[in-house]
C-alpha cells in the first residue's frame, strides 16, 4: 500500500483540504491498469483523515482502517484506492489564525468540499473515473444523496457509481438525536445505588428536552450567526450546521438524488441511529430510484463500526469510543462491503 499525503482546494477556494490517499501497490507491467476509488465521508465532530478527533485525543481509527483493508487486505486484483481527508478547521486543513473555523461550517460546506474531493480523485492518473464510491459514516452517510446530487449538477465529473451507508442510512439528525435521548434515560433507569439515584435527579426526560429547545432557539437567533456557545461559554457549537440539517428533506434527498448501486449496514446494537431503515422492504421504498440497493443489520454492530458481546448503552460513550478505537474494524462489517464491492465494482 503506498499512502501520499494529498490536497485540493475547498469548495469556496479559500483554504486546502489535507488528506491521505492510499494506493495498491503498482507494478511495472501495470502501469495502465486503472483502479476504483472509495472517498470517505467522515461522521459529525472534528474528525481527521483517520477518523480521529484530535482536540479531544479521541482515537477512533475508522478511516485509516478502512484504507488499510481496501487497499492492502484484499486480493491484489481486487484492491481499490481510498481518499480520507481532514475537515475544515482539523488537522492540516487550517486557516491560519482561525481558531473557529470548524465551527463555522456548514452543512453545505462539508457536501460541498466532498464534491472537490471527488474531483480529486476522478482526474488521478491511477484512478477509473466511472467507479468512484462514497463511503458515509453516521453524518457521513446522511449527507450522500446530497452530495450525489450536487456531483451530477457538475459538468465534467461523473455519476457516483456507488453509495455505502455505514451507521445512518435513512436517518435524519433530528431523528438520530430523539433516540440518544431515548437511550441515555433507559441507561440511566438500568443505573444502581447513588449513582443512579443521583443521575435519575439531574437528568430528566423534560430536562434534556428543555436543553435542546434552549439549543434550537440560540441556533435560530437574529442574524442567524455561524457558531454558538452553550454552558455558560464551555461549549461551541456549529449554529450553521444545525440549521441547514434541520431545515434539509433528507427523505426527498434520498428518494430523488440516489440512482446508483447502494449498499447499508447500521447495526442492531448502535444507540446512535435507527437501524430499522436497513430492513430490505423499507430500504428499497428509501432508495426508489437506486440501480441496485442491499442492506445488512449486524447483531452485535455498534457505532463504532466495531462489535460487542453484551447490552450497548451511551452514557459512558466516550470510554467506549476510546476501547473501540484500539480494535479492528468488525469482521463482518467488511466481509459484507468486501462482498458487495467484489460483485459492483468488479463484476464477480
Amino acid at each position: 500500500m503506498i499512502i501520499k499525503e494529498v490536497s485540493f482546494p475547498s469548495a469556496d477556494k479559500k483554504l486546502q483540504i489535507f488528506g491521505n490517499l492510499s494506493l495498491p501497490e503498482q507494478e511495472q507491467e501495470d502501469q495502465s491498469h486503472l483502479v476504483p476509488a472509495i472517498v470517505v465521508i467522515n461522521g459529525s465532530g472534528p474528525l481527521d483523515r483517520n477518523g480521529d478527533v484530535p482536540q479531544m485525543k479521541l482515537r477512533l481509527n475508522t478511516s485509516n482502517q478502512f484504507a488499510k483493508h481496501m487497499t492492502e487486505d484484499r486480493l491484489k486484483d481486487r484492491t481499490i484506492a481510498v481518499l480520507s481527508y481532514d475537515k475544515r478547521g482539523v488537522g492540516k486543513s487550517k486557516q491560519k489564525g482561525d481558531k473557529n473555523l470548524f465551527y463555522r461550517t456548514g452543512m453545505m460546506d462539508i457536501v460541498l468540499d466532498a464534491v472537490e474531493a471527488v474531483r480529486y480523485v476522478s482526474v488521478h492518473p491511477r484512478i477509473d473515473e466511472s467507479k468512484i464510491v462514497l463511503m458515509g459514516h453516521s453524518e457521513g452517510a446522511i449527507v450522500l444523496p446530497i452530495i450525489c446530487r450536487e456531483v451530477k449538477k457538475n459538468a465534467g465529473l461523473a455519476d457516483i457509481f456507488g453509495c455505502i451507508f455505514y451507521s445512518g442510512f435513512g436517518e435524519t439528525l433530528e431523528k438520530a438525536l430523539d433516540l440518544q435521548r431515548e437511550t441515555i434515560l433507559a441507561d440511566i433507569q438500568l443505573e444502581k445505588g447513588m449513582k443512579g439515584f443521583i443521575l435519575r435527579s439531574l437528568i430528566t426526560e423534560a430536562g434534556l428536552i428543555k436543553q435542546y429547545d434552549q439549543m434550537r432557539k440560540k441556533v435560530h437567533a437574529e442574524g442567524d450567526p455561524d457558531f454558538i456557545s452553550m454552558k455558560c461559554g464551555l461549549v461551541k457549537l456549529p449554529a450553521k450546521w444545525w440549521r441547514e440539517h434541520m431545515a434539509y428533506d433528507f427523505e426527498g434527498a434520498l428518494k430523488d438524488n440516489i440512482t446508483c448501486h447502494c449498499l447499508a449496514i447500521t447495526g442492531q446494537k448502535d444507540v446512535q441511529v435507527h437501524n430499522e431503515p436497513c430492513l430490505p422492504g423499507k430500504a428499497a421504498a428509501i432508495v426508489p430510484l437506486a440501480a441496485s440497493i442491499e442492506s445488512h443489520r449486524p447483531i452485535n454492530l455498534t457505532h463504532s463500526l466495531r462489535s460487542i458481546d453484551g447490552r450497548a448503552g451511551i452514557l459512558n460513550i466516550q470510554r467506549e469510543y476510546t476501547r473501540m478505537g484500539k480494535l479492528p474494524l468488525d469482521a463482518e462489517l467488511l466481509s459484507i462491503t468486501d462482498d458487495w464491492c467484489d460483485r459492483r465494482l468488479f463484476g464477480l
